[in-house]
């Protein structure tokens, strides 16, 4: 009974989680949030759970929605978040990540529908649990990546920083459960019955308590913690609004100068006036709220424009325009991430 309540609150945690997502993903136009939104949403299926009491854990069809339908979801919305969010018009390893979950699938999937029942499962079902840690062995990584090539800017806030940290640890959290997972399907049928599955079953769910309470603060980032992870953080007069607005001009600014030798000013006023010019305002506080809602895509569409071209030439008659978008992409390419870890 204990343990289907806290599978209970999992699950909705998860879905708050989700729901959190889709409004950053529509409030600040970021199309990749939707994804993650998916990846959290599809573990209302999770009710399907073979638990003892649990009246859907033992229905015909309860293996396959709880680890078929799953796992499918949750994984291919992974993959996509991950892509989306690191690896736009970057070289990236997804379609091996999609061929091995294809691979691994397709095993699972022979392993649900020969298993003997809910709670004797086929090792077989365990076949995608290698590829889940991987994956998250994956996210983890590019998380760290990131996290590298910005902790000692002093643009980017502390709690953006700590955002990259703490996916860190909620993945090696997962991969920890994922694989007292793999111990109880393959040598204790999937259930929770014998001496081992319950063992197994307990460090899983305390992984997934930690890692979810984790996912909670990393993606739905109550004002409190955010305060708490920003207290060594300098104190700013702004207003929020153009905080965020000048962080975000500052790094792209600062970064676009230091690869193609722009003076730095000069540079900060080509995006400023390009950003006035595509929303039809002058307005310093009009240009900066619709910074902060500029994606990756957007940011691209920018330094690729007319205007942007325009306001850069002032520096002088001897700017390499197509050199400098060209440096501009390659900056924004590589700290696309922050787009994401900024939104709130």
């Amino acid at each position: 009974m204990i343990l289907n309540i806290l599978l209970l609150i999992l699950i909705l945690m998860r879905l708050v989680i989700g729901t959190r997502l889709f409004t950053l993903a529509r409030r600040n136009n970021l199309p990749n949030m939707y994804w993650l939104a998916v990846h959290f949403f599809a573990f209302i299926f999770l009710l399907f759970a073979p638990t003892v009491g649990n009246p859907l854990g033992n229905l015909s069809f309860s293996l396959f929605l709880f680890t078929g339908v799953n796992t499918i979801l949750t994984q291919i919305a992974l993959i996509y978040f991950n892509h989306t969010t690191f690896y736009q018009n970057r070289k990236n390893p997804v379609n091996w990540f999609m061929f091995l979950f294809a691979i691994t699938s397709l095993i699972m999937l022979y392993g649900v529908f020969t298993s003997k029942s809910n709670y004797d499962q086929s090792p077989w079902v365990a076949a995608y649990i290698p590829t889940q840690i991987l994956l998250w062995g994956w996210h983890a990584w590019i998380a760290y990546q990131a996290w590298n090539k910005t902790r000692n800017d002093e643009h980017i806030e502390d709690w953006v920083k700590s955002r990259y940290q703490l996916i860190i640890a909620y993945s090696i959290a997962l991969s920890i459960g994922a694989i007292a997972s793999f111990i109880r399907i393959t040598f204790a049928g999937g259930s929770a019955l014998t001496a081992l599955g319950t063992l197994m079953g307990f460090v899983t769910l305390i992984f997934q308590i930690i890692s979810v309470s984790l996912q909670f603060l990393v993606w739905v980032m109550p004002e409190g913690f955010r305060t708490w992870l920003n207290r060594n953080q300098k104190a700013h007069s702004e207003e929020r609004i153009h905080k965020q607005a000048a962080n975000i001009l500052n790094i792209v600014g600062t970064a676009i100068t230091q690869e193609s030798g722009l003076d730095r000013m000069m540079c900060l006023f080509a995006i400023r006036k390009s950003i006035g010019k595509s929303i039809g305002a002058d307005d310093t506080n009009h240009i900066e709220e619709h910074a902060v809602k500029m994606g990756y895509p957007e940011w691209i569409s920018l330094v690729e424009s007319k205007d942007f071209g325009d306001a850069i030439s002032l520096a002088g008659n001897n700017i390499n325009m197509k050199d400098i978008v060209t440096k501009a992409k390659k900056v924004l390419t590589e700290k696309q991430s922050l787009f994401t870890m900024q939104a709130r």
